[in-house]
């Protein structure tokens, strides 16, 4: 990966685990996203292991705990606290969802985390750790209106797209190894396109089917992130390198 990291050195391990090499052994990213008529709910999961597993506790450590080489569960708690303000800060800096090519009218209500608990314990330990963060939008306009929508997230990260019936997928573009199954709804799976220094870019391209039902997910209305104050940086990455390097301090300003 191209450029300078403006990092303490406490932060090496952090560097090649979680952003120089996001899609590599030891750490994988899943995305579950499903689209309703006036919203949508996206779903990420990260698993760490081995040497992963060891960097992600230590930054923890270093960065949120009292640097002791062990995670007790205030400092996970703390930990769950900060990944849902910056998964918001990120969402709100740059959105990752537009419909017909604008954000306008498309508003993140909720993010949620829960960090495993097996976290907890020395930050030597190796062994596997799966964290769940959601996030659910609300659009201001029906999706059975629109021509396309777009997603921003990791580039050669699974993904799984579920839109609602009353909606034809015409066109796929920016996803690899795409399956496509429709019955009284449309379900796409496969992998973000590009490169792994660059972020993944999928469209979908529309079109209104009057023939099937209208489903769509049920949106909590319950804002847990209204306090939470905004960034103010324009940045265009996915989140999950947003997410980590404002956890982490990490800075890659070669990233675009």
């Amino acid at each position: 990966m191209r450029g300078n990291y403006q990092i303490k050195w406490v932060l090496t391990l952090v560097i090649i685990a979680l952003t120089a090499n996001m899609a590599g052994a030891g750490f994988q990213w899943v995305n579950n996203i499903t689209v309703g008529e006036y919203g949508m709910s996206w779903s990420y999961s990260e698993t760490f292991t081995g040497a992963d597993s060891i960097a992600y506790r230590s930054g923890i450590d270093e960065n949120i705990g009292n640097n002791d080489s062990f995670i007790n569960a205030w400092e996970l708690l703390l930990a769950d606290k900060t990944m849902r303000k910056n998964l918001k800060n990120a969402i709100d800096s740059e959105p990752d969802v537009m419909i017909d090519n604008s954000s306008q009218g498309i508003k993140a209500i909720e993010v949620d985390a829960l960090l495993s608990t097996e976290t907890i314990g020395k930050t030597t330990l190796p062994d596997t750790i799966v964290n769940r963060y959601d996030v659910t939008y609300r659009f201001e306009n029906s999706i059975m209106n629109a021509a396309s929508i777009w997603f921003m997230g990791e580039s050669e990260s699974p993904v799984t797209i579920v839109m609602p019936g009353g909606v034809d997928v015409v066109n796929i573009n920016g996803m690899d190894n795409v399956t496509k199954k429709t019955t009284d709804h449309t379900e796409i799976t496969g992998i973000f396109s590009g490169k792994p220094e660059r972020r993944g870019e999928i469209t979908l391209d529309l079109a209104r089917n009057q023939t099937r039902n209208v489903s769509y997910p049920v949106i909590n209305e319950t804002n847990v992130s209204s306090n939470i104050n905004e960034t103010q940086e324009n940045v265009t990455k996915p989140i999950i390198k947003r997410l980590y390097e404002t956890l982490f301090g990490i800075k890659n300003t070669s990233l675009r």
